[in-house]
């Protein structure tokens, strides 16, 4: 499990304005929970795919569509 602080997950989104929050995080889904509020967790291996779980409001800011 890798952890990413929320401040270098809206950096990364800065340097990639057009990418979704998946392509960004390079994850086939991205979760949100309402208890995460500084860091986003980056799961290797869930049903054999790569996912992450990050802060609601988080999710909710990079959502596209």
């Amino acid at each position: 499990m890798t952890r990413l602080a929320r401040a270098a997950v809206e950096a990364l989104m800065d340097g990639r304005p057009d990418a979704t929050l998946e392509a960004a995080l390079e994850v086939f889904e991205v979760f949100a929970s309402g208890s995460l509020t500084d860091e986003v967790y980056i799961l290797d291996d869930v049903g054999g795919k790569r996912i992450a779980i990050a802060p609601t409001t988080l999710k909710e800011k990079y959502r596209r569509g």
